[in-house]
């Protein structure tokens, strides 16, 4: 533990210290690391390492659930800071500006680079070969991680961070398929050499399952490619796992829950009663998952955000210290549930799918506890509408519902004008002009 606690400090004081930026400065400071130093030994990875999962779960993952929370009425605005209002309204009136899709950029593409120098760096300094495929594993995880939540939000981005600031922009199919590489070089880094118990024990932590989340991530990302079958795979080797570990990010007093601090805490946000869900995908009264995610009803957004009715957060967020799943366990079901469908395997589909919603042992809490599903289980429209109901409600502010949304309702058109209602009211969100002023590779908007 004590080592742990050098590791992270010193991670801290990497971060900060501005050496894993794309910005190009010439200030020196005697008193910091070079870049060479820092990627030129173990000790440094190690603190690098630790840093990025210290900066990930306070400051990235943030972004990788607020705006798009926003975006699919997850979360109802009741401030009146103009970053989170212009995503509740959306539509062509979004400015490239807004520091509400200026930030995710901004904070995955840096997190995204810090993994890039950890994988340099790895593949550079002499380890023992547990090392090294430790390293070289979590730094492709995180990369991938960081380009998938990216991918949902931008209709192009860079898969390479670039010290010049010119990066070059690649659509959503190549980055996919890069992500699937590096979790599938990943698992086999693994399997071919397991990680060292130094790795283990100063870089990861009790809460975490290096394989088990990698797979986790795999399932997702053929899932979104269109790979069924090998995303039915992937899922299963988390969920027939013989470790019983629950991955999950941990907080504590000094690095606080970044949900429960814009919800709870500072009362900007707050999730949307019946998960922001209206009409027919209205979650049904006995699911349990409702207790779990939301609490006693908490007034009104904002008029201009849409003026939606609000519940009082809990689930994985209710409190400062409260941990956050890297993955839910359900996702793998309904992952399955989802591959099975559109390869018309209709049985298998409805099975996984009554998997979730008759849960009632989830490892982490999250047990709707209903029947078994009444619908057409001849009919994959209706299949796959249930798959993403239950989706949105077991999946709630993991970042997935954008994605979700325009996955399985991809011919909903999504108005120019402002809309507050909707199920989405942007399909991709603008490139922050910060990112176009500076690099000449900036694609074109889209139109919404």
């Amino acid at each position: 533990m004590k080592n742990i606690k050098i590791y992270t400090i010193i991670g801290v004081i990497l971060l900060s210290s501005g050496l894993f930026t794309a910005c190009d400065t010439e200030f020196e400071n005697p008193n910091n690391p070079t870049e060479d130093v820092v990627l030129g030994t173990k000790e440094g990875l190690f603190a690098l390492a630790t840093g990025i999962r210290q900066y990930y779960s306070v400051t990235a993952l943030r972004q990788v659930i607020e705006a798009p929370g926003i975006t699919t009425r997850e979360l109802g605005v009741t401030n009146t800071f103009l970053n989170i209002n212009e995503l509740a309204k959306g539509g062509a009136e979004l400015p490239s500006e807004s520091g509400g899709i200026t930030n995710p950029w901004t904070y995955l593409l840096k997190t995204k680079g810090m993994a890039e120098s950890l994988i340099e760096g790895t593949n550079t300094v002499e380890l023992n070969a547990g090392t090294r495929s430790g390293l070289l594993a979590y730094g492709n995880l995180i990369k991938a991680m960081c380009l998938g939540s990216l991918i949902e939000m931008f209709e192009q981005v860079p898969i390479d961070n670039s010290a010049d600031g010119a990066a070059v922009f690649s659509d959503k199919a190549t980055v996919l398929s890069e992500c699937i590489l590096l979790l599938e070089e990943a698992r086999n880094e693994l399997a071919s050499e397991p990680m060292s118990d130094d790795f283990e024990t100063t870089v990861l932590w009790s809460d975490m399952s290096l394989e088990k989340t990698i797979n986790a991530f795999l399932s997702r990302y053929q899932l979104m490619a269109g790979n069924y079958a090998e995303s039915i795979i992937s899922a299963d080797a988390v969920l027939n796992s013989s470790d019983t570990t629950n991955s999950m990010w941990i907080y504590d007093a000094n690095n606080e829950n970044p949900i429960w601090n814009r919800t709870v805490n500072s009362a900007d946000l707050n999730p949307q009663s019946n998960f922001g869900l209206t009409g027919d995908y209205i979650p049904e009264e006995e699911d349990g998952r409702i207790d779990f995610y939301l609490g006693a009803d908490a007034g009104f957004a904002n008029e201009d955000a849409g003026g939606q009715a609000l519940s009082e957060m809990l689930g994985f967020f209710d409190s400062s210290t409260a941990p956050i799943p890297i993955y839910l366990p359900g996702e793998m079901m309904l992952n399955k549930a989802e591959a099975y469908a559109r390869l018309n395997q209709l049985d298998n589909a409805v099975t996984q799918l009554n998997l979730v919603r008759q849960k009632t042992n989830d490892p982490l809490g999250v047990n709707a506890n209903l029947p078994a599903w009444s619908g057409d289980e001849s009919n994959a429209d209706a299949i796959l509408e249930e798959i993403y109901i239950n989706r949105s409600v077991e999946l709630f502010l993991t970042g997935l519902r954008f994605g979700d949304s325009k996955r399985f309702h991809p011919d909903f058109d999504v108005p120019l004008e402002a809309n507050t209602t909707n199920e989405r009211n942007r399909n991709y969100y603008p490139y922050p002009s910060t990112e176009r002023e500076n690099n000449p590779n900036t694609p074109a908007d889209p139109t919404i």
